[in-house]
């Protein structure tokens, strides 16, 4: 359980910092880049199906291609990528690794819950030089 004076590892999330709003442009087939806009729409700290993308797209039966789009996301992060998930709740591939996955997923529900018991014992992110 973390003390009170410990230092989190897990930086902290101002509102002004859950969404982007840029003007981009990604380039892809058509299909890609409705599968990149519907990500975007994916809110902070949530997660979705490849399915369910498939469905908000009204692409049902195109689950399998929307996590091809997703591997194919030229910007992760900007356009959350690893807010979707497998049907089962498992995470699935992400192109930083699945450790990275979890870290950005746990991190943003921390962010929208921030009095998590013991946030300060969150491990650091995958690679982070820890302080």
């Amino acid at each position: 359980m973390g003390s009170p004076n410990c230092t989190c590892r897990i930086a902290p999330c101002p509102p002004q910092r859950r969404t982007f709003d840029l003007p981009l442009a990604p380039r892809g087939t058509a299909f890609q880049t409705g599968v990149w806009r519907a990500l975007a729409e994916i809110p902070f700290g949530e997660t979705c199906s490849y399915g369910d993308l498939a469905r908000a797209i009204g692409r049902p039966a195109a689950s399998r291609a929307v996590g091809a789009a997703n591997g194919r996301n030229p910007i992760a992060i900007i356009l959350p990528c690893h807010r979707v998930i497998g049907a089962s709740g498992e995470l699935t591939g992400y192109g930083g690794g699945l450790p990275m996955k979890r870290w950005l997923l746990d991190h943003e529900r921390a962010c929208v819950q921030p009095a998590l018991p013991g946030l300060c014992d969150a491990p650091a992110a995958p690679g982070a030089v820890r302080r």
